[in-house]
C-alpha cells in the first residue's frame, strides 16, 4: 500500500513536471488559449476567467462563430504559421475507472480555428484520448458563412453544440459538466448541451442581440452523421431535432442570457420514437468581467420515454456564482436540481478551485456531491500548446492600475490638440482594438457609442476608463495596448467622435 501510494505521488509530481517543462522549453511563455490569442495578440483572461471557462466577452465570440470582434486577417496569418494547437488534460478522481490507473490522461485533442477567409470561419476540435481510451470519433467539426445580412447573419455546418446556451453548457470550469445540459429522461439520452451534425443560421443584432433557429442530427462519425436506424451498430444515432433561441450576449451589459426551445424525437429500440420538447432558460449578472452569477431553468416533456405507455415532465434549475479574486485564482461553487418526471430526482453540489500556474497550464480541484450519494473529489491539468508570447503581453492577466481620475466632469474646458503622430497612433489602435464593438466611426453597436464623449468625460477620465474598464468591456492594458497607446487612443477618440 506504501509502494502504491509513494508510485502515485510520484506519477503526479513527475506528470506535473513534465507539463511544466514543456510549456517553458517548449515554447515562450503564453498569455493565450489555442488559437484565437495568439492570432489577436491578447491574454487568455480575454475570453476566459479559468479555461475553457468563458467570460461575457468569449461567449459572444463563440455564439458569433467567430465572425465578430476578432481581426481576420491577423488571424489567418496566425493559422498559417502554427495551424494546430494541441490540448491535453491529466487527471484522477476517488471513483476509479476499471483497469486504468489512478492517474489517467482525460483528453489529448487537436485543435484548429480560425478564417478561411474574410466571411468563412471554421473550427475542428478532433480528440485522440478521451477518459483514458482512445477517442471514438469527433468532437467538434464546423464551418460557418458570415456574409449575410451586411456581415450580421451567419450560416454554420458540420458537427457543433447544439445551440441552446452553448456558450454557457459546453464550456464550463467545473469538471462535472451541467446536470441541465445532461439529463436523459428514461431511454432518451439528448442532452441540451450535446454536440450533434446539423445546419444552424444565427441573425446577430448591433446591441448584443443573437437569434438562433437550428437543425439537428445525430452524434459520432461523419458516416452516421445522418442515419437515424435505431439499431445497435449505430449507437450515435439519437433522432432529429429543432432549436429556436434568442439570446442578449451584449458584454458591455451587466446582464446576459436568453431563452431557448428545442423540439425533437429520439429513436428506441421497437422503432418507435419518443418525441420530445425542452424549453430552456439561462440569465447571468456580472458585477465585473471575472466576477458573475448564473441561473439557469429547463422544462421538458417526453411523449413515450420507455418505450411503452406512459409520458413524462421533466424540470431543473441550477444556481452559480463564479469569481476570480486574482488573475491566478479562480472559484466556481453551483446547487443544481433535476428531475425525470419518472421518479429521478437529483440535488448536486459542485464546487471547484483553479490556479492558473501559468497562462496556458491550469490546474482544477473539484468536490461534486449528490444528496444520497458519494462525493467525487477530482482534479485535473490542463496544458495548451503551442502558444507565443504575445507582443508587449505579461505572463500573467495583471490588473491594470487606474490613472488619476477628475472628480467633476469636463465643464468646456479645451485640453491642448494632441499631435498628428499621437493621433495616427491612435486611430491604428482604434482600428485594431475597439471599432468592432464601438463601431468604425464610434457610432456604438455591441458597445456604447462614443460620440460626445469629450463633452461628458475629461481626458483623465477616458484615460482611466480604458486602463480600468467598468462592466463587461475587455481589459486591454498593459495586457495588449502599452500606456503610450491608451494616451494616444483617449486622444484620438476625443478628437474625433466629439
Amino acid at each position: 500500500m506504501k509502494k502504491r501510494f509513494v508510485r502515485t505521488i510520484s506519477l503526479v509530481v513527475a506528470g506535473f513536471a513534465a507539463l511544466v517543462w514543456a510549456g517553458v522549453a517548449g515554447s515562450a511563455p503564453a498569455d493565450a488559449i489555442p488559437l484565437f490569442a495568439n492570432g489577436q495578440g491578447v491574454s487568455c483572461g480575454q475570453c476566459h476567467s479559468a479555461p475553457p471557462n468563458l467570460n461575457p466577452y468569449g461567449r459572444y465570440i463563440m455564439v458569433t462563430n467567430f465572425s465578430k470582434v476578432l481581426n481576420a486577417h491577423a488571424q489567418m496569418m496566425q493559422n498559417l504559421k502554427e495551424p494546430i494547437s494541441v490540448i491535453t488534460m491529466v487527471g484522477g478522481s476517488n471513483v476509479r475507472t476499471p483497469n486504468l490507473p489512478t492517474v489517467i490522461l482525460n483528453s489529448f485533442q487537436l485543435n484548429s480555428g480560425g478564417y478561411l477567409g474574410q466571411d468563412f470561419t471554421y473550427y475542428a476540435s478532433v480528440p485522440i484520448v478521451e477518459s483514458g481510451f482512445p477517442a471514438s470519433g469527433l468532437d467538434q467539426l464546423w464551418f460557418a458563412y458570415n456574409g449575410f445580412s451586411k456581415g450580421n447573419g451567419s450560416l454554420q455546418v458540420g458537427d457543433f453544440p447544439t445551440p441552446v446556451m452553448s456558450p454557457w453548457l459546453s464550456q464550463s470550469m467545473s469538471l462535472a459538466g451541467y446536470a441541465l445540459g445532461e439529463m436523459a429522461v428514461g431511454l432518451n439520452t439528448v442532452g441540451v448541451g450535446d454536440n450533434r451534425w446539423g445546419v444552424s443560421y444565427s441573425q446577430i443584432g448591433t446591441k448584443g442581440l443573437v437569434g438562433n433557429v437550428s437543425y439537428m442530427a445525430n452524434e459520432g462519425a461523419l458516416e452516421s452523421a445522418f442515419d437515424n436506424d435505431p439499431d445497435d451498430a449505430q449507437a450515435s444515432a439519437v433522432g432529429q431535432a429543432y432549436t429556436v433561441s434568442l439570446q442578449e450576449m451584449n458584454f458591455s451589459s451587466h446582464f446576459t442570457g436568453g431563452l431557448a426551445q428545442m423540439w425533437g424525437n429520439y429513436p428506441l429500440p421497437s422503432g418507435a420514437k419518443d418525441a420530445y420538447n425542452r424549453t430552456f432558460g439561462l440569465v447571468s449578472y456580472s458585477t465585473a468581467p471575472n466576477y458573475s452569477i448564473i441561473g439557469m431553468a429547463l422544462i421538458g416533456h417526453d411523449s413515450n420515454p420507455n418505450d411503452g405507455p406512459g409520458d413524462s415532465a421533466s424540470n431543473g434549475w441550477s444556481f452559480e456564482g463564479i469569481g476570480s479574486p486574482t488573475p491566478w485564482l479562480h472559484l466556481d461553487g453551483r446547487y443544481e436540481r433535476t428531475n425525470d418526471g419518472l421518479g429521478g430526482i437529483a440535488n448536486n453540489y459542485v464546487g471547484d478551485i483553479a490556479f492558473s500556474i501559468m497562462p496556458n497550464l491550469t490546474v482544477t480541484f473539484e468536490n461534486a456531491s449528490t444528496v444520497g450519494g458519494p462525493a467525487v473529489t477530482s482534479y485535473q491539468v490542463l496544458w495548451g500548446a503551442p502558444f507565443n508570447r504575445p507582443k508587449n503581453a505579461p505572463t500573467t492577466v495583471a490588473t491594470a492600475p487606474s490613472a488619476p481620475a477628475a472628480t467633476a466632469p469636463a465643464t468646456g474646458a479645451t485640453a491642448a490638440p494632441a499631435a498628428p503622430d499621437d493621433l495616427a497612433l491612435g486611430q491604428q489602435v482604434f482600428s485594431t482594438n475597439c471599432s468592432a464593438c464601438h463601431g468604425a466611426n464610434g457610432q456604438g453597436g455591441v458597445g456604447p457609442s462614443l460620440r460626445g464623449i469629450a463633452a461628458k468625460q475629461t481626458l483623465d477620465q477616458t484615460i482611466a476608463f480604458i486602463e480600468k474598464p467598468s462592466g463587461a468591456m475587455p481589459k486591454y492594458y498593459p495586457s495588449v495596448i502599452s500606456a503610450a497607446q491608451v494616451h494616444a487612443v483617449a486622444d484620438y477618440i476625443r478628437e474625433t467622435f466629439k
